[in-house]
Order: C-alpha cells, then structure tokens, then sequence
C-alpha cells in the first residue's frame, strides 16, 4: 500500500502530452487573402496620404489642413488603438478620404502666384489617391468576385494605371474650332501653350538636378512636369507635333523614336 500512495520524485517530468497541453497559446486566426491584400492596399493608400500631408503647403493653411486629415483618416483606420476618433469601417473611411481629397481641391483653387506650381503638383498627387482609393472601394465592395483587383491594387503597375487611361481624342482644330475665333487664332493658341509648356517642362528638370532640393520637393517636382509634359503635349499634338513632337516625343524624349534601331540594323 505504502508503494502506491507515494509521491513522484522531485526529479520526475510531466509526461509530453501534458506539458504540451499546460503551455500551448491560442493560435491566432489566420488572416484571409483578401484580408491581408486588403491592409496592404490601406498601407500603399496612408503612404501616399502621407506624401500629401507633408507637401510644401505653408502659404496655403486650409489647403495644408486638408491633407493632413486625409493622412489622418488613414492613420485612423489602419490603427484604432491609438484613435481617439469613433471608429468607422473601410468603406465608409474610403468616403470620407474621398471627400477629404475633394475640399483639398477647393482649396487649391485660390491658388496664386508663387503657390501655383506647388498647387499644380499637389494637384497630382490628390489625383492619383482619390482614383486609388475609388478603385479600393470597388474592389473591396466587390469581394470575393473582385480579389483579382484588390490583388493588382498590391503591385506597382496596379497603382500606375491612373497614368495609363485612354487619352481623350483630341479635335483639330481645322475640324472644331471654337466659337468666335479662326482657325488661325486657334492654332497661335496652341502654339504659345506647346512653347511655355516647353520652357516650364526645363526649368523643372533644371530644379530637380539641384542637390541641395529635399526628397518631398523632388516628389512636387516631379508631379509638376508631368502634368507640364501632358499639357504641353496635348497641344502640340493638335498641332501635328510641330513645336516639340507627338506625345512620346514629350513623355519619353527626342531619341525615343529611334531607341534600339540602330542596334537591330
């Protein structure tokens, strides 16, 4: 009797079954694909929301108080624990960032002077998100027939689609032109914006080589010529391409045509 009731040795281990069972931790569950392409989309969106936050906008204060928020609702959204805000749900986050990016645009609108070009690149930039969150709300609404966008909406050719919708025909001039003007006048129009986009589209190129230009003024920058590259070759492209050339000539440069020909000879 005494061989049965007495106590295990001190040195005894539990068995591994009950080891295991003391100190195993709930698994987390694990996240679906729609749900982890879903965040990173949120991150690619507040990244570029973070860009607009801290654009050059000192000498535009509502503009600058606008952007900031649309970079808040993003922060918001991707980390409730440190909101103090009510909590609201993607879809109606992407919304409201919608409508953030809107009445930053309304303020833009008084831009004048020296804040113009900054106002120009800002624009761009507020573009660009207000098409990437519209098109992460269809694809999030859309789920699960749509995770084929959301999945796109996670690589950097899915975010650079803005660039790539079909440009509207443009109407010569010899077929349309406006009321009260010839076509002659309209075609001297067209010319002098073809030139200024010209020389805008240099200045900016000479700006960006400057060293001592900060990262996010480099980003402005860059957003200004291309928008000086799309009008400038809008009109030149009206005009045959006669003052710089077609639209590859302005978005890729002169050699562009040429690229690789000699190589193939």
């Amino acid at each position: 009797m005494s061989d049965i009731m007495t106590p295990p040795k001190a040195e005894a281990k539990r068995s591994p079954a009950r080891q295991q069972a003391k100190h195993s931790d709930p698994v987390p569950p694990q996240r679906t694909e729609a749900e982890r392409l879903q965040k990173e989309a949120l991150q690619i969106l507040h990244y570029l929301c973070t860009e607009l936050a801290q654009a050059e906008l000192r000498d535009m204060p509502h503009a600058q108080a606008e952007a900031i928020e649309c970079d808040t609702v993003l922060f918001n959204l991707l980390n409730p624990e440190e909101s103090d805000s009510p909590q609201m749900g993607t879809l109606a986050s992407l919304v409201m960032l919608r409508q953030c990016v809107q009445n930053t645009f309304a303020c833009l609108e008084a831009a004048a002077g020296p804040t113009v070009p900054v106002a120009a690149a800002t624009a761009a930039l507020l573009e660009h998100i207000d098409q990437y969150a519209e098109r992460l709300h269809s694809a999030i609404s859309g789920l699960p027939a749509s995770l084929e966008d959301l999945r796109t909406l996670t690589t950097f050719a899915g975010i650079r689609t803005f660039r790539d919708r079909p440009t509207p025909p443009i109407r010569r001039v010899e077929q349309a032109p406006p009321p009260g003007k010839t076509h002659a006048q309209q075609r001297r129009v067209l010319e002098f914006v073809a030139q200024q986009a010209g020389t805008v589209n240099e200045l900016l190129m000479q700006m960006q080589a400057d060293s001592k230009i900060s990262y996010e003024s480099q980003v402005l920058l860059g957003g200004a010529q291309a928008l000086t590259q799309y009008i400038g070759a809008a009109a030149d492209d009206a005009l045959g391409g006669d003052i710089v050339g077609d639209f590859e000539r302005w978005t890729y440069g002169p050699n562009f045509a040429d690229a690789g020909k000699g190589a193939a000879a």
